[in-house]
């Protein structure tokens, strides 16, 4: 595998621990938000619930932008390694 690809496999894995640790942050914090948080001001608890889940949807869409990519390095690396390319 050459440098480069080898190099940018490491930063999807970096970047996904990274996406995933930030998920799992927010959706602790929605929970916690949810249990502990009275509704004395409703439409800021909805705001705030709203901007959550839309922070989580979108962590959960670069997650997969990343798997795909790797997935793609990894296919076009054993298409290299396969046809002597390498």
């Amino acid at each position: 595998m050459d440098p480069a690809t080898t190099e940018r496999l490491f930063q999807i894995h970096q970047r996904i621990l990274h996406v995933e640790n930030e998920k799992r942050q927010r959706q602790q914090t929605l929970h916690a938000f949810l249990e502990h948080v009275p509704a004395v001001f409703p439409e800021l608890v909805e705001q705030r619930i709203q901007q959550l889940l839309n922070q989580i949807s979108t962590l959960e869409e670069e997650e997969r932008t990343l798997i795909r990519e790797r997935e793609d390095l990894i296919v076009r690396m054993a298409s290299r390694i396969r046809g002597g390319n390498n």
